[in-house]
């Protein structure tokens, strides 16, 4: 079977047998060194200058280097410079007799890995060189997924924003973190249950960064996800079931991530203007997650949550049972949590207006009978406990909502 395109970049790291390694230091002692204690784990390669290192990463594929910084000519701190701008994913470590706090200050902005000093120590360096190692790893993980993305949005929306966005978040950059040392996208996730941890921690970050773009967004995607669930526990769903609707609520937005930020706040665009350029995200979402290994129904509810009861929704214009049920749940979920927030274009509406809006679409845009049941739900107080919603999945069974569940499901 061949390789989904959005995952042949996440495989290439895994699939590369040594890492690459250069060593650039003008006095053959250390280098010598270097080189031996190295060489059983890594392909190294040294250079005795700033100019014959750069000639060598112009012509190799090198994943990590080492820098001295007293160097004759070109000097450490001018190499390291020239590094991070032709080569932005190469780690760097520098290793010098001669640092200072101001060289170790200058090293931490433009991005090294680590400043180690001689006379070096084996166990340092090697620890330092597997540490810097494993964080290349992680982030070409990432910018794989994220390059499969952008061939799935098409040339005007670069990886590297998104992965700036996430980047510049230090709660993702946390979770990233854990997250990543291990193959969040990989050949095993395919293989995975819905809810291999990394790929699910992989794909919170991935749809908060969306929400961090827009303040007026932030907790959407779990407050979603929780009335959803509320619904689904009133519908008498499977605990499997239920499991599919919150993890498709959570992630229905995930499209997004291909539309510019102030598209999304709408400080810019005219309302309806708004709304057509992020038209594509809930097929834009279907495109990313099917390839995850999560199940197929994710995918497809994240495809018709914007679908109208009454057949002129999009994309597909599907109408009444046609609708698969998870999405006719989060289509009004996610209405009435958008309605009750504030946005930049207008102002929050009450619990009371937001249930009134519902009925009124009720047949229209919504489920009636899916509207009737979460109104019940607002009305009884289930919904308040929305800022205890905090995790895609069950770790204990959730505590029964208020009302006695309703049997009568509609077509699923």
């Amino acid at each position: 079977m061949a390789t989904d395109p959005l995952l042949q970049n996440t495989l290439t790291e895994s699939t590369r047998e040594r890492a690459q390694v250069l060593i650039v230091d003008d006095e053959r002692g250390p280098r010598e060194s270097l080189r031996m204690i190295l060489s059983g784990n890594y392909d190294v390669a040294t250079a005795e200058n700033g100019a014959d290192a750069l000639d060598q990463l112009r012509t190799a594929s090198i994943d990590l280097v080492t820098v001295d910084l007293n160097m004759p000519g070109m000097k450490g701190d001018e190499l390291m410079r020239s590094i991070r701008a032709e080569f932005p994913q190469t780690e760097i470590i520098i290793i010098t007799g001669c640092g200072s706090i101001e060289t170790a200050v200058e090293g931490i902005r433009h991005g090294v890995f680590d400043y180690l000093t001689k006379p070096f120590d084996v166990v340092q360096v090697s620890a330092s060189v597997e540490r810097a190692l494993e964080r290349r790893a992680s982030r070409t993980r990432m910018i794989g997924f994220l390059e499969g993305i952008g061939r799935v949005l098409g040339p005007d929306r670069d990886a590297s924003v998104v992965l700036d966005e996430l980047e510049a978040s230090p709660i993702a950059q946390e979770r990233l973190r854990a997250v990543l040392e291990e193959p969040a996208i990989g050949p095993e996730a395919g293989n995975a249950r819905i809810g291999g941890p990394s790929t699910t921690e992989f794909l919170e970050v991935l749809a908060e960064t969306i929400e961090s773009r827009d303040l007026f967004m932030r907790g959407h995607a779990r407050r979603v996800a929780f009335f959803s669930d509320l619904l689904g526990a009133g519908l008498c769903l499977s605990r499997e079931e239920r499991q599919n609707v919150r993890m498709a609520a959570f992630l229905h937005d995930i499209g997004k991530v291909g539309a510019p930020s102030d598209v999304l706040s709408g400080a810019i665009m005219p309302e309806q203007q708004r709304l057509d350029s992020v038209r594509t995200h809930s097929d834009v979402g279907e495109r990313l997650l099917l390839p995850l290994g999560l199940d197929a129904p994710i995918a497809h509810t994240v495809r018709h949550h914007h679908e109208r009861y009454d057949g002129a929704g999009y994309p597909d214009g599907l109408a009444g049972d046609a609708i698969p049920l998870a999405s006719r749940i989060i289509g009004i979920t996610d209405a009435f949590d958008a309605m009750t927030c504030e946005r930049p274009y207008r102002r929050a509406r009450t619990r009371d207006e937001a249930l009134v809006e519902l009925r009124n679409e009720a047949g229209g845009q919504f489920d009636p009978n899916l509207v009737g049941i979460f109104c019940e739900l607002v009305m009884s107080g289930a919904t308040d406990a929305v800022g205890e919603a905090n995790s895609l999945f069950f770790e204990e069974e959730p505590a029964a909502t208020t009302l006695a569940p309703i049997q009568d499901r509609g077509a699923a």
